[in-house]
């Protein structure tokens, strides 16, 4: 078994602001760093897909192209797969 499957796992989700100026002034609180807790099970091939999926759930961003999503388990920056089908995974994870 592996760690992925023992235990829930915490990865981040880290909102960089890209645009000199934000399209919508309701972003202007999205930049940060957002701490997600991964469900026990869920194969560490999709961590970043249900990562993002519960980010976008729980925060409201009006113009996605104003920033940079970058999901990170420690100092790894993990890769949402090719296949990942977006908001398969909301319910594998919680906002903390």
């Amino acid at each position: 078994m592996s760690t992925e499957d023992r235990a829930d796992r915490v990865v981040t989700v880290h909102a960089v602001k890209v645009a000199r100026r934000l399209s919508d002034p309701e972003d202007s609180g999205v930049a940060g760093v957002y701490h997600i807790e991964i469900h026990k099970g869920v194969p560490k091939r999709i961590w970043a897909g249900v990562a993002l999926d519960v980010f976008h759930t729980h925060v409201a961003v009006a113009m996605l192209d104003d920033f940079e999503f970058t999901v990170k388990d420690g100092q790894k920056v993990l890769i949402e797969p090719d296949d990942y089908e977006s908001y398969s995974g909301e319910d594998k994870g919680d906002m903390l």
